[in-house]
């Protein structure tokens, strides 16, 4: 393995990474937040100049398959880090702040925030923000100013005004954060990595080796000659489906910062919302509808929008097997939630949450518009954690094991009880046209197999870590391994709205799931292997 080569990619990443958390900064600064714009400011410099570092001791030079996985694997890690900057800044613990950060990056939804504010907005705890380093660094820059102007007021250029007794007030919602909460799920979405890609120029046969470990079982093939053409076509598409969202959530009333904050955290299939409520704080159906279409669009393997758009035919879509089996699963599940759900209400309001809340959770978004579905029946619970477990499709924003790869194992299965039959009969597996190669299937059950492996430890290990409270049963470490390696986010039992109440060594676990779901687990299993790191 070739440590220079990963250390140039990795300190480009991180130069990235801190260039767009400039974006947030600007977001505090129009809500007149100088803590926000502090914890940005600090939190962009210090990526920047890390990556400055690791990028002067890296090397320019082909990458193999094996400093592509490392690269992959610990660029996720180090996004979760940088991310967790802002967090760390402004008073939150370095294992909460790192837990909503790569929460935010692998697009999980999970969170650890329990206040909010009158506008069910969440924010920060008041003592925390009050003894952050941001909050230091601007009350002993506002006391040097004081020396200037003992009124405690400068006046500045275009009649501004700076106020230094505003500077030194705890805000009631920090609407940098959230934005930089569910701008972090977007650019987690369709893969840092992808992005690296797309932006950065001459990465050669990097940019290929990583396109090829970023999209490991989700994008098998460049859909245009470059690899980096493919990557912008991709962002291309999803910035638009973005787009779209958001001018429809303004349009059905939405404030533009929550249209954009649940457009970004909706296409990623992602959860993150800025209201403490989620989607329950709109209690309105149309929103409901629009977010629901979107999230089904961000389940959907990218590739088919692509083909759509370059060849102008809806056909594509209709004639994916893994598409039909999608929606057959989510159809086949919302059936099944409102006859043996035991959703309170009448037909229409069950109707209303089981269709919600069975599309939420198959995309893996961990959106919810009501605050009962805890309370449905076991049936129901089950029936969703399947859902956490298969999510979206191959090629999506969505995680879980994935539709077409649950589709093959079932074909597989078929194939082989009908070649029992048959011993001699010579048995094709099909995907639509496609003849599925038997390197692939087998791919595809090693992955099953290490997936099932990993969700059984991580429940174990959840069960071992919350053995001392005594609300966190089963159904609980369950759930928790299920939301967190499918990335999802809300569980059921102590983990149904938040990760607050569990343990920190459980929270560390949590996030560690996390991570290796967003990784489709082979790259980061690949690192405790020997052989990866010989030459």
């Amino acid at each position: 393995m070739k440590i220079r080569i990963i250390l140039r990619i990795l300190g480009m990443l991180a130069m990235l990474l801190g260039t767009l958390m400039l974006i947030p900064g600007i977001v505090s600064a129009i809500y007149k937040e100088p803590l926000g714009v502090v914890a940005f400011g600090i939190s962009s410099l210090l990526a920047i100049i890390v990556g400055l570092i690791l990028k002067h001791f890296g090397e320019k030079s082909d990458m193999g398959r094996k400093d592509a996985f490392a690269a992959v694997s610990f660029g996720w890690l180090m996004a979760g880090l940088i991310g967790a900057l802002p967090y760390l800044l402004l008073g939150l613990g370095l294992v909460d702040a790192f837990f909503e950060s790569m929460s935010g990056f692998t697009t999980t939804g999970a969170t650890i925030l329990s206040e909010y504010d009158s506008q069910h907005y969440w924010t920060l705890s008041k003592e925390a923000v009050h003894s952050s380093l941001a909050y230091a660094l601007v009350e002993r820059t506002t006391h040097q100013l004081i020396h200037w102007s003992p009124v405690g007021i400068i006046e500045l250029d275009f009649g501004l005004t700076l106020d230094f007794i505003d500077l030194l007030t705890i805000k009631e919602t920090y609407f940098g954060l959230l934005f930089w909460r569910s701008f972090s799920q977007f650019l987690g979405g369709m893969g840092i990595i992808l992005l690296f890609i797309a932006i950065l120029p001459n990465l050669g046969v990097a940019g290929r080796e990583l396109y090829s470990v970023e999209g490991l079982g989700l994008m098998k093939e460049a859909l245009t000659p470059r690899v980096k053409s493919t990557a912008k076509a991709f962002w291309g598409i999803y910035l638009g489906l973005a787009g779209m969202e958001a001018l429809l959530l303004v349009a059905a009333g939405l404030p533009v910062y929550d249209s954009l904050c649940t457009s970004f955290s909706s296409i990623s299939t992602a959860g993150f919302s800025p209201r403490a409520y989620g989607i329950a704080e709109y209690n309105s159906i149309l929103v409901e509808a629009i977010i629901c279409i979107f999230l089904l669009l961000g389940g959907t393997n990218f590739i088919i929008y692509h083909q759509i758009v370059l060849k102008k035919n809806l056909n594509y879509l209709i004639r994916d097997a893994e598409f039909r089996f999608y929606i057959i699963i989510v159809f086949i599940s919302i059936i099944i939630l409102m006859i043996f759900g035991q959703i309170p209400g009448g037909f229409s309001d069950a109707l209303r949450s089981s269709v919600f809340q069975v599309i939420s959770t198959m995309t893996t978004t961990g959106f919810v518009n009501n605050f009962n579905y805890d309370s449905w029946s076991l049936a129901a619970k089950l029936v969703l954690i399947l859902l956490m477990i298969i999510g979206g499709c191959t090629g999506s924003t969505g995680g879980g094991m994935k539709v077409g790869r649950v589709l093959i194992v079932l074909k597989y299965v078929h194939a082989e009880l009908i070649r029992s039959l048959h011993p001699k009969a010579v048995i094709t597996i099909r995907m639509a046209d496609k003849v599925v190669k038997e390197n692939t299937v087998k791919s595809v059950i090693l992955f099953i197999q290490l997936y099932v492996m990993i969700f059984i430890l991580a429940a174990i290990a959840f069960s071992i870590t919350e053995a001392s409270n005594p609300q966190f049963g089963s159904l609980s470490a369950i759930s928790a391994a299920a939301c967190c390696l499918g990335v999802v986010g809300p569980g059921f039992g102590v983990v149904a709205m938040d990760f607050n109440s569990v343990s920190e060594s459980g929270k560390v676990l949590a996030a560690f799931c996390m991570y290796i779901g967003r990784l489709e687990i082979l790259p980061v299993v690949l690192m405790f292997l020997p052989e990866t790191w010989s030459d």
